[in-house]
C-alpha cells in the first residue's frame, strides 16, 4: 500500500498540462512542514517528500523559511525540489532537489531558469507563504509574473487514485480504531488527558500519525477544545457527562477527520438523545445524497432540511450555524475543497473522498459532535469511518 514513482511522475505530467491550460509557464508548490499536518499537502502530493524540520525565525544571511519546502514544475524542463534539508532518507521523487539554507532565493534562482522573461508562474500553497517571502521571491523574479494558483491545484487533487483510496481507507480504519480506544478510556475518574492519550498510542501503535483534535467535557462540552496548546485538560469525568471528540491524523499523508459524542456511564435524558439524534441523522441524510451526479448543494440542503424537521429543532428552534453553515469539506492530503454548502458548484463524482460533519451546542445541555469521512463510488457512499453511531454509558 503506498504511492508508487510512477503515480508521482503521472501527477507531475498533469501538473504540467493543467499549468498549460492555465497560461502559466511552471507551478510552484509551496509546503510547511515542522510536524504540522495543515500545510504539506502541495509539495508531498507532487513528490512525496514532508519537511519535519519546525518553522524557525528567520537569520538573514545564514538561513529563511526554515520549516519549508517548494516543488517547482515547468510546462518543459525538469522538476526541482527545494528543501533547507540535506540529508534525506529517502529519495523525493524529483529529477533534481537542491538543498538550501535561503529557501527563498534559491527557490527565485530555480524559477527564473523556468521561467522566460515575460512568463508567468502559478503558486499554489499561497497560505502557507509568508507575506516577507512572498515579497523577496517576486522581486527576486524580474519580468515575470508571480499568480495564485491554487485553484489549480485543488482541481489536481479533488478525484483521488485507486493508491490514494486505499489510504484513505486505512486511515478511516485506524481513525475508528483510535476512536474506540479513547471512548473505551471514558469512565468516571478518567482525565481528558487519559482519554486523549489512548487515542494518540493508538494512532501512533498503529502506524499513523497524531494530527490533532477538538476534546471537551461536562459543561465545557459546549465548546470546542480548551484554549491553550493541549486539546484537553486534566479535568476528571463525571457519570453523565457528555464528552464529544473531533478526532484527525493520518496514514501515509492521507487524513481520517471524524467525530463522536458519548454518554459517561449515564442515560442520554430526553434533551441529550433529542441532540445525539439531530447531529446524526442529519449528517446521514448528507451521506445517503453522496451519489455520483449529485449537486453537492443538494447534498448541504439534505443536511439543513433533516435539521430543520428534527425533534430537536421543534423543542429548541434552529441551532447556531457553529460552522458558517458549512456541512463538510473534501479530505485527502489536507482539509480541502469543496466545501459543502447550499451554494457550493458541483457535482459529487465517483473518486472524491468528503468530511460531512454537524456541531451543535445547547447550553445547559451539552454540545454534541458527529462526523463521518466517505469516499464516492459508481454505487453511492462507502462510509470509510464506520464506528458506533454514539457511545453510551
Amino acid at each position: 500500500m503506498g504511492i508508487g514513482v510512477d503515480e508521482y511522475r503521472a501527477r507531475q505530467e498533469a501538473a504540467r498540462r493543467a499549468a498549460a491550460e492555465a497560461g502559466l509557464d511552471c507551478l510552484v508548490a509551496w509546503s510547511r512542514g515542522g510536524s504540522a499536518q495543515d500545510g504539506y499537502a502541495d509539495v508531498y502530493h507532487l513528490t512525496g517528500f514532508y519537511q519535519h524540520q519546525p518553522l524557525v525565525p528567520d537569520l538573514p544571511g545564514r538561513w529563511r523559511a526554515e520549516g519549508h519546502a517548494a516543488a517547482v514544475v515547468p510546462v518543459e524542463g525538469p522538476v526541482v525540489l527545494v528543501s533547507n534539508v540535506g540529508e534525506l532518507q529517502e529519495e523525493p521523487v524529483a529529477d533534481e532537489v537542491r538543498p538550501a539554507s535561503d529557501l527563498v532565493d534559491t527557490l527565485a534562482d530555480v524559477v527564473r531558469r523556468a521561467v522566460p522573461d515575460g512568463g508567468r508562474a502559478g503558486l499554489t500553497g499561497c497560505a502557507g507563504l509568508a507575506w516577507p517571502w512572498r515579497d523577496r521571491l517576486a522581486a527576486g523574479l524580474p519580468g515575470r509574473a508571480l499568480v495564485d494558483a491554487d485553484e489549480v491545484g485543488w482541481r489536481l487533487r479533488r478525484v483521488k487514485s485507486p493508491a490514494e483510496l486505499d489510504l484513505l481507507r486505512a486511515a478511516g480504519a485506524l481513525g475508528v480504531r483510535a476512536m474506540d480506544a479513547a471512548m473505551a478510556a471514558a469512565v468516571p475518574g478518567a482525565s481528558e488527558a487519559e482519554v486523549a492519550a489512548a487515542a494518540i498510542g493508538e494512532i501512533v501503535a498503529g502506524g499513523g500519525a497524531y494530527y490533532g483534535m477538538g476534546l471537551s467535557s461536562g459543561g465545557q462540552s459546549v465548546t470546542f477544545a480548551p484554549s491553550g496548546p493541549a486539546a484537553y485538560t486534566g479535568r476528571r469525568l463525571e457519570a453523565g457527562d457528555l464528552l464529544r471528540i473531533d478526532l484527525y491524523g493520518s496514514v501515509e499523508g492521507y487524513l481520517f477527520d471524524f467525530a463522536r459524542t458519548r454518554v459517561v456511564a449515564g442515560e442520554a435524558g430526553e434533551d441529550r438523545r433529542l441532540l445525539l439524534d439531530a447531529v446524526r441523522d442529519s449528517v446521514r441524510a448528507g451521506v445517503a445524497a453522496l451519489r455520483p451526479g449529485t449537486p453537492l448543494s443538494e447534498v448541504a440542503r439534505r443536511c439543513d432540511e433533516n435539521l430543520a424537521r428534527s425533534p430537536y429543532t421543534r423543542r429548541h428552534g434552529a441551532p447556531r450555524p457553529l460552522m458558517s453553515g458549512v456541512w463538510g469539506h473534501g479530505l485527502g492530503l489536507s482539509f480541502e475543497p469543496p466545501w459543502l454548502s447550499p451554494d457550493v458548484p458541483g457535482v459529487a463524482e465517483p473518486g472524491m473522498c468528503l468530511a460531512v460533519e454537524r456541531r451543535i451546542a445547547l447550553p445547559g445541555v451539552g454540545g454534541a459532535n458527529y462526523e463521518d469521512n466517505v469516499i464516492v463510488t459508481e454505487s453511492g457512499p462507502e462510509v470509510i469511518t464506520p464506528a458506533a453511531p454514539e457511545y453510551l454509558g
